[in-house]
């Protein structure tokens, strides 16, 4: 009799455990496909910005055209030298209104680093600029603030 018993118990722990393993590989899939939805959304949020040389840039420059250049090294490389007319918002995951409330909204708006391929603080900026509300931006490309200076373009420094 105890024999019988306890593999009736046996055989219900056995159940027990095959059910909590498939409501564990349930929960472990949905938190997979989770993050996989959450990734692609960021992935679409993170739209691909326009590029500008440093010669069309330039160009722009000489015309007059009233452009917006914004510098998102730390502060340290922005005061050893920047693009002349530069401002310094130094990269940050989420920049702040009070970083951008002297931004004119109806002026093109440039972005630049020293990241070297794909400009990547430079396209954060510009894609949190575009989430604020800003239509005309956008990314100096590589080899930005070096490709700059090389050229021997206008630069200055605080």
């Amino acid at each position: 009799m105890w024999e019988e018993c306890s593999q009736s118990l046996k055989g219900a722990i056995m159940k027990k455990d095959r059910s909590a393993n498939a409501v564990n590989l349930a929960v472990l899939l949905g938190l997979v496909i989770t993050s996989l939805l959450i990734v692609s959304v960021c992935a679409a949020m993170q739209a691909e910005i326009p590029r500008i040389s440093i010669q069309e840039l330039k160009k722009m420059m000489d015309q007059g055209a009233e452009v917006t250049i914004i510098d998102v090294q730390p502060k340290a490389y922005y005061d050893k030298g920047h693009i002349k007319g530069a401002v310094s918002i130094p990269w940050r995951p989420q920049i702040a209104l009070e970083d951008v409330w002297s931004l004119a909204s109806d002026k093109p708006i440039v972005t630049y680093c020293a990241c070297g391929p794909g400009e990547s603080d430079s396209s954060d900026i510009a894609n949190q600029l575009i989430r604020m509300g800003y239509d005309d931006v956008k990314v100096l490309k590589d080899p930005s603030i070096q490709g700059w200076k090389e050229a021997g373009y206008p630069m200055e420094k605080k």
